[in-house]
């Protein structure tokens, strides 16, 4: 892992200060429990839960501030049940979705759904990539039906548990507490219907589900990762059920609508991070809203992940893109145009500008001896992959996981 940076050197400096000042029996329990985040402006002390924070407060807080006083901090004190609410609290509403010109048709017909329920776009079937915006939708569309109704207007069906659990229970016959519940349904809610592949007898079940909730006038809503017909291992009559009504795809969501989500979650705990490094940010640890929150939390809690330069070694990410691509490192640094060679290294060399501090001459001198215009043409290959394959993000952060673990090893 990189050197211990100078904000990091400040923030243990005080913290020993702080301990100079407080009772032995205060600073022996509470210093181990404290962490410190310093910036050129402010210092983050960030505490276990808010009984710590309190003591913090009472016992602490005040010395702090007369040691960073002078450096001219100011001084933020929060605890982890700050972070967990900061980033869970208004997520699931019409009102906090993050909007993006590739989820706005699919906002418009939920929106539809609940004004004309089980009327025009019914079935409502969402798809696209884990972390696009389905579930935050879903969740939308649930809390309006329950607003306007009550909690027992809405059913929920999550895929797998459908599979092991609720399908069994469909195929009982006479009446059941789960027909019943369905029965008084205005909505039901099928999510992560991609769980249902080759499993016929949810399949059926889901079929007969779906043709009385239609005879009954009930709004169906169902999300799943790919659209109807390139569900693998779904018979054609379920496909063809959920193609009746509406069918929208949600593409993987922009770098400026991920960062404006960021910017919203965390506020002013990333007062000290620049525009482009909060853009590397988002680009390296958050290519879809689900990281962004992950990532919001992160920083919350005071961690600056990947912002300061060599965090991995070049040599380390060439040999864990080459493990992932049952490729040779060497195979990277040839003059092979391979489509599967060139595509490695386009990676490789995304990852090294993105997780060292080595310019492109640098980095392209390490693969291969190639030339900054060469680096700089394949970086920008990268990108364009990325806006374009929607699996590529997921990839290349569980890419840079490996890579920043495998440093932290070392």
């Amino acid at each position: 892992m990189a050197a211990t940076t100078d904000t990091d050197a400040i923030a243990a400096l005080y913290l020993k200060q702080l301990g100079k000042l407080l009772p032995r029996e205060v600073s022996e329990v509470l210093l181990p429990v404290i962490r410190l985040r310093s910036s050129s402006s402010r210092l983050l002390v960030m505490l276990p839960n808010p009984i710590w924070r309190d003591v913090f407060n009472e016992l602490a807080a005040d010395r702090l501030r007369s040691l960073i006083k002078a450096k001219g901090h100011s001084l933020h004190v929060a605890c982890r049940n700050d972070v967990s609410n900061a980033t869970q609290t208004t997520l699931q509403r019409f009102s906090t979705f993050q909007q993006d010109p590739g989820n706005q048709l699919a906002l418009t017909a939920c929106r539809r759904a609940v004004e004309a329920p089980g009327l025009e776009h019914n079935p409502l079937y969402l798809h696209g990539p884990s972390g696009c915006g389905k579930s935050h939708l879903l969740s939308a569309v649930i809390a309006e039906y329950r607003a306007m109704l009550d909690d027992q207007a809405v059913v929920v069906f999550n895929g797998p548990d459908f599979v092991a659990h609720e399908a069994q229970r469909l195929s009982e016959r006479g009446t059941t507490p789960l027909r019943q519940r369905i029965d008084r349904a205005a909505l039901i809610i099928v999510d992560n219907i991609d769980a249902l592949s080759n499993r016929h007898i949810a399949q059926e079940e889901l079929f007969h589900l779906i043709n009385s909730a239609l005879e009954r006038g009930q709004q169906l809503v169902l999300a799943g990762l790919l659209a109807p017909r390139r569900l693998p291992g779904f018979e054609d009559r379920l496909v063809t059920r959920l193609g009746w009504g509406l069918s929208v795809a949600i593409e993987p969501p922009h770098t400026e609508t991920r960062l404006a989500l960021l910017r919203r979650l965390v506020g002013q705990s990333i007062d000290d991070l620049a525009t482009d490094d909060l853009v590397k940010l988002v680009d390296t640890f958050a290519p879809d809203m689900h990281q962004v929150v992950k990532l919001a939390e992160r920083l919350i809690a005071g961690e600056r992940p990947g912002v300061s330069s060599d965090y991995a070694s070049f040599d380390h990410i060439v040999q864990i893109v080459a493990e992932h691509y049952d490729l040779r490192p060497g195979d990277l640094a040839s003059k092979r145009r391979h489509r599967e060679v060139a595509q490695a290294r386009q990676i490789a060399l995304l990852l090294g500008r993105r997780l060292t501090g080595h310019s492109l001459e640098a980095l392209g001198g390490m693969i291969g001896g190639r030339d900054h215009s060469t680096v700089l043409y394949s970086i920008r290959q990268a990108e364009d992959r990325l806006t374009k394959e929607n699996d590529l993000g997921r990839v290349v952060t569980e890419l840079t996981q490996k890579i920043l673990d495998r440093a932290q090893d070392d």
